[in-house]
């Protein structure tokens, strides 16, 4: 939790309307919440399952305890057992856990009020804009044939690039 959560947190009690509610983000940034969600709104998003223990692979891991904000991919089954102990922190935490197959690609874009730079994901970005308002964020897409939603985390603005930065400018134009 940051600054701007614990922020808006406060904002709410009092009754400021903000955007993105607190929801919304704790939502986004839940993977197996945001899974859901996402599929629920029409976002492709891959088989997912949760658990502490082992788990098949090929697959994307992603820890749910509030320590590990990292995830893995897993290839090879020797592998299973050091990273399930890992993010679940000695099995007592949560993993989500996605299956892939070998040959697929994953990417991560950033996303500016629900617009990417790349229009391969454009829709899947303005989709999550309209199901969590999230003004930045980065979005995981698996890629296998098509384009699924793997996660959303969050983006600090230093981290925009040129054109990032410029899609920005434009989505506040309206406020000149």
């Amino acid at each position: 939790m940051s600054e701007g959560h614990y922020g808006s947190v406060e904002a709410e009690i009092a009754g400021v309307k903000v955007y993105p509610t607190i929801k919304e983000s704790l939502d986004a940034y839940v993977v197996p919440l945001c899974m859901e969600r996402a599929r629920a709104a029409g976002i492709p998003v891959p088989e997912h399952y949760i658990t502490n223990d082992i788990f098949e692979p090929p697959c994307i891991v992603y820890p749910m305890n509030p320590f590990m904000k990292r995830h893995s991919v897993v290839y090879k089954s020797g592998h299973v057992k050091r990273i399930a102990k890992s993010m679940t922190r000695n099995f007592k935490y949560a993993m989500c856990v996605q299956k892939i197959t070998d040959d697929v690609a994953i990417r991560e874009y950033k996303c500016v009020m629900g617009t990417a730079t790349c229009d391969a994901v454009q829709d899947i970005a303005g989709k999550v804009w309209d199901l969590f308002h999230l003004p930045i964020c980065n979005i995981r897409v698996i890629e296998d044939g098509k384009i699924m939603l793997s996660a959303i985390t969050s983006c600090p603005l230093h981290e925009l690039g040129s054109r990032e930065l410029k899609l920005l400018r434009k989505a506040n134009e309206w406020q000149i």
